[in-house]
C-alpha cells in the first residue's frame, strides 16, 4: 500500500503541533523545530514509501530522525547564536588586561624587594613559614629556636613589609 497524499496531508494538519510541541519540549528552539517537523514530513512524501502499517508512528521517528539530523548539522557548521542569546561570561577573556598585568607586575617586584631588604632571619622565618608553608613549629626546628622566637620574627618581618610597602619604600633594618 503506497501513502496517500489526502492522508499525509490531513496527518500533518492534525500532527503538525504536537510533534512540534514534543521536539520543543526535548530542548530545540521552535524555529528549528518546525524546520525538523517539515523536513520530516517532505522526506516522507518525496520517498513515496510502500508497506507503512503506522505512518503516524513513522512520522513521529522521521522527525525526531530529523531532529537529530539538524542537531548534528548545526554543531558541524559552529552553530551560530542570536544576540539575546549572549553569555558576556563566554565572551570575556579570562587574562588580565595589559594595565592590570603591569601593576601586578610593578607590586610583586616591590614585595620582591622589600622581602630582599628585610633582616636576613625575619626574612628566612618569613619565606619558610609563608612561601614554603612550615608552621611555627616546623620553622623553629629547622632553624634550631624557639617557636616563639619564630613568631616574634613573623611578627617583625610584616610590620616591617606593612610599612615599607605603604610608604613605597624598601624597610628599614
Amino acid at each position: 500500500m503506497t501513502i496517500d497524499l489526502s492522508e499525509l496531508a490531513t496527518l500533518y494538519v492534525d500532527e503538525h503541533q504536537r510533534m512540534r510541541r514534543m521536539l520543543i519540549r526535548r530542548g530545540m528552539s521552535a524555529e528549528t523545530a518546525s524546520d525538523a517537523v517539515q523536513d520530516a514530513f517532505l522526506r516522507v512524501l518525496a520517498a513515496k514509501l510502500v508497506g507503512i502499517r503506522d505512518l503516524k508512528s513513522y512520522l513521529r521517528r522521521s522527525v525526531s530522525n530529523a531532529a537529530v539530523d539538524i542537531i548534528r548539522a548545526d554543531r558541524r557548521a559552529g552553530e551560530t547564536i542570536g544576540v539575546d542569546e549572549l553569555d558576556e561570561d563566554r565572551l570575556r577573556d579570562p587574562a588580565p588586561l595589559a594595565d592590570a598585568t603591569l601593576v601586578m607586575r610593578e607590586q610583586i617586584e616591590a614585595l620582591s624587594r622589600a622581602i630582599d631588604a628585610l633582616p636576613p632571619r625575619s626574612r628566612e622565618v618569613l619565606l619558610l613559614h609563608k612561601f614554603e608553608g612550615l608552621s611555627y613549629q616546623e620553622t623553629a626546628e629547622r632553624l634550631c629556636m624557639a617557636k616563639n622566637t619564630v613568631m616574634v620574627h613573623m611578627v617583625k618581618a610584616l610590620g616591617l613589609l606593612r610599612s615599607g610597602l605603604k610608604a613605597g619604600h624598601e624597610p628599614s633594618r
